[in-house]
């Protein structure tokens, strides 16, 4: 799928796995795929400085009782050294790399001409 940097772009993720995962995997790792995609994305439009004519594109595959997101944009990339980890007074946002981290089986970024942010999920409560 094809979204546009814009702030209706999470929700039509988030409308767009749930359509493509429904029935098709267990309801808790739908919920933990929809929230990990819906912060990937947010992501991509809050810190990206993509121009309106951009995209961000996320592929799903689902293989056996795991769910692998990936959410590519032509953004310049950033470094995961270290996890932020928001603590107690910590701002609103900056939640979504630290639930990523948390709450999937394994996720990773790779750099280039463009950026890729991917994650796993699967039943085995991780």
């Amino acid at each position: 799928m094809f979204l546009g940097p814009d702030a209706k772009a999470p929700g039509a993720a988030r409308r767009v796995l749930r359509g493509k995962l429904e029935g098709v995997v267990p309801p808790e790792l739908l919920e933990r795929a929809t929230l990990l995609l819906s912060e990937l994305v947010t992501n991509s439009v809050c810190h990206a400085g993509l121009r309106p004519e951009e995209h961000i594109e996320v592929t799903v595959t689902v293989s056996g009782a795991a769910v692998r997101v990936e959410v590519t944009e032509p953004g310049e990339g950033f470094d995961v050294t270290e996890v932020p980890q928001p603590g107690p007074g910590a701002p609103v946002g900056g939640w979504g790399l630290y639930l990523v981290d948390r709450l999937s089986s394994a996720w990773g970024v790779v750099g280039g001409e463009e950026t890729r942010v991917w994650f796993e999920v699967n039943d085995t409560g991780r």
